[in-house]
């Protein structure tokens, strides 16, 4: 694998897109017709926008040759593949250590009405440890965010286990926390309290 992937969810980067854009024009709106509401409805629209983006838009999933970077709303956690000992899509993206879970927000499982459009063959094909009693889980099927993430760490896990280069000794996972993330989302927060008060 010479180069990361790096996955992010395809909805929720609509969904976080049409949020923004609705916000900002409402924003204009508000602000051209009565300037004094307006401006005391910037902390909300603002809040929403901004949420829209830390939960829809940034989130991701990065495939490197030594890591997996799960990046979710307010902390990313980097996993080598040694510490990997299993790897689930029951509901989203799940990598299980020794010590903790590891669930990505941007790859979540299909929904149902996703499962009725699935076809066989995209059960085929996929990395052996895929596979449980001879199936696949729907999160696993790689027209999914799930599944297209789960294939791709499989597949390097994979690589790495049957070449004997998986280090098991690989250290600790390594967790960054939001802080910016987190800030500027008590600032909003503040700020909305604020607006509603005066």
């Amino acid at each position: 694998m010479p180069e990361a992937h790096v996955l992010r969810p395809r909805f929720g980067r609509v969904l976080a897109a049409c949020v923004i854009a609705i916000c900002g024009a409402a924003a204009v709106t508000m602000i051209v017709q009565s300037p004094e509401i307006g401006l005391r409805a910037l902390p909300m629209l603002g809040l929403l926008a901004f949420a829209a983006w830390a939960a829809y838009w940034r989130p991701s999933v990065r495939i490197d040759d030594d890591a997996v970077s799960v990046e979710n709303i307010f902390r990313t956690i980097t996993v080598p593949y040694g510490n990997i000992q299993r790897i689930d899509t029951r509901f989203a993206l799940t990598l299980f250590t020794e010590t903790q879970r590891v669930t990505a927000w941007s790859a979540p499982a299909p929904g149902r009405h996703r499962l009725l459009l699935a076809q066989r063959e995209q059960g085929r094909h996929l990395p052996e440890s895929s596979y449980l009693a001879g199936t696949v889980r729907p999160g696993d099927l790689v027209n999914s965010d799930s599944g297209a993430a789960a294939y791709l760490v499989r597949r390097r896990w994979e690589q790495l286990r049957d070449t004997d280069m998986l280090d098991t000794h690989a250290g600790r996972l390594h967790t960054r926390v939001h802080t910016g993330t987190i800030i500027v989302g008590v600032v909003l927060l503040a700020a909305l309290a604020i607006s509603l008060f005066i």
